[in-house]
């Protein structure tokens, strides 16, 4: 089911919100508030997805209600995982643009690498994506989801363990018998 590809999407962006060259960024540029914002409401989310793609599998109004919420919430965490990609290329590009030439630093303000534009630009997304998750987060209330832990993956061969321990105590007692 698309849904619980969600789950791994909203840890991307949580990943990137925490990254240390998006918070230098945010910082720098005065927006470490609303990186900060973002990066709550999506810890917030990522707590109700378990609860949430419990309830979309139910065949109701409700299940539907809470798959479209889902599918709108899945554009925006790829909305913003876009917005925090732009803020790690604008770091690097930093990065790299101070080891280049007083001349060419001067260029990058009138060509469209300009950082200005780039900060305004950048600072705007930022904003509607929170104001877009704001607003997905204030309707998800409506549904009353529930904190739980995300069902882990069961693993396919569950003997690995018991095949494990018994090659252990083999390869004990083998040693034991070929003691010098």
């Amino acid at each position: 089911m698309a849904e619980s590809l969600l789950l791994p999407v909203v840890r991307g962006v949580l990943g990137k919100a925490t990254d240390a060259l998006v918070k230098n960024v945010s910082r720098m540029w005065g927006i470490d508030g609303n990186r900060r914002d973002l990066e709550l409401k999506f810890l917030y989310v990522q707590s109700l997805l378990a609860d949430a793609e419990a309830k979309a599998e139910a065949d109701t109004e409700a299940g539907r209600a809470v798959k479209a919420w889902m599918k709108e919430l899945r554009a925006a965490a790829y909305q913003a995982d876009d917005v925090l990609d732009d803020f790690q290329y604008e770091a690097l590009r930093r990065e790299a643009h101070s080891l280049r030439s007083t001349s060419s630093k001067v260029l990058d303000y009138i060509t469209f690498r300009n950082p200005l534009v780039f900060r305004l630009k950048a600072s705007r997304d930022l904003k509607n994506v929170l104001d877009k998750i704001h607003k997905l987060v204030e309707d998800m209330k409506k549904f009353d989801l529930l904190q739980r832990e995300p069902v882990a993956p069961q693993a396919l061969y569950r003997h690995t363990h018991r095949h494990w321990t018994s090659l252990q105590t083999s390869l004990e007692e083998t040693t034991t018998r070929i003691s010098w």
